[in-house]
């Protein structure tokens, strides 16, 4: 019973947390943050979590004790399925936040074992659950920290330099049978469709659409013929649909913006090329050093699927009929 305790105590801990730091976003802040998007919530928190988790153990020393140790990570399964099932958060950031809320929930566990079985005081843990909200104030006065990141993605396709170029230019609708399924739909992130480009030119303007009403509006910075089309993307946040993305990785919002596209074609032979998309983005948290690891494999997850639907449809146009 006190291992299910610790369980109860650590998800209800986790929600009222969240809901402490998510109020930076409404109009009532209790302290001024950067919300959710802070080391403190991502990784104080479930810390502080195995640590409350911990406190109600009663030895390690039962045969349970795997159960014991791995109880802190339940608690933060628990509070992630809870946020995602009331729709106080969507799938992406739970993705994202799960691995690191594992890792310092079983962390602060395991610390805590140690710690409670020595001394299991209760002023101790009383001041222990108010860490990350001491923390947060001094977090948010060295303020958030602006990375780019470049990422790059190719592929080879069996086709002449001219058909891949026409299929970069303008990206016809995208059909269900056409797309691929992958992880950053599966996450929540809207489907390609398509991109219409009013002429090849610099100056050219690009609509790049995607479903749920997301699109984004393009310039046209470079054009090499056959080979170039590179372009800046400016995303207005406000102009998003809300049901579009999830609020913390809001394109062109406070945390997250791309910047940049490339596609460069590179002829191997007259029947054959490699396509080289390449896209420039923005991250502004205390915890780049993780969440650019996340967008990152975003952003080629992204890109391998719009390449793969240049490639199939390239390759199709040379089969004969």
């Amino acid at each position: 019973m006190d291992m299910l305790k610790g369980l109860a105590y650590g998800i209800a801990y986790g929600l009222v947390a969240r809901g402490i730091f998510a109020l930076e976003f409404g109009d009532y802040s209790i302290f001024h943050t950067q919300g959710l998007m802070t080391i403190s919530f991502l990784f104080l928190v479930p810390f502080v979590i195995g640590l409350l988790v911990a406190y109600h153990y009663d030895s390690l020393t039962s045969s349970r004790a795997v159960m014991k140790i791995s109880m802190p990570v339940f608690s933060v399964i628990g509070l992630i399925l809870l946020s995602v099932f009331f729709r106080l958060e969507g799938i992406i950031c739970a993705f994202m936040a799960l691995p690191i809320f594992a890792f310092m929930a079983l962390l602060g566990g395991l610390i805590g074992v140690r710690v409670f079985e020595r001394n299991k005081n209760k002023f101790t843990i009383s001041l222990i659950l108010f860490i990350p909200f001491l923390i947060a104030p001094m977090e948010n006065y060295l303020g958030l920290t602006d990375k780019i990141f470049t990422e790059k993605t190719t592929v080879e396709i069996t086709s002449p330099d001219r058909q891949v170029w026409e299929n970069i230019t303008r990206v016809k609708e995208i059909s269900e049978e056409e797309n691929n399924v992958t992880l950053f739909q599966f996450m929540g992130f809207p489907r390609p469709i398509k991109a219409e480009l009013d002429t090849i030119a610099v100056g050219g303007i690009r609509k790049a659409i995607f479903g749920r009403g997301l699109f984004f509006t393009e310039t046209v910075t470079e054009v090499v013929n056959g080979k170039v089309l590179a372009f800046d993307i400016k995303a207005d946040a406000n102009s998003i649909p809300p049901a579009a993305l999830d609020e913390h990785v809001l394109v062109g919002g406070q945390f997250f913006d791309v910047l940049e596209g490339r596609y460069e074609i590179e002829k191997i032979s007259d029947s054959e090329v490699e396509l080289h998309l390449t896209s420039t983005f923005r991250l502004s948290t205390g915890f780049n050093f993780y969440s650019g690891l996340w967008s990152k494999l975003i952003m080629a997850d992204i890109q391998e699927n719009i390449l793969k639907v240049i490639k199939e449809r390239s390759e199709r146009a040379q089969m004969p009929f």
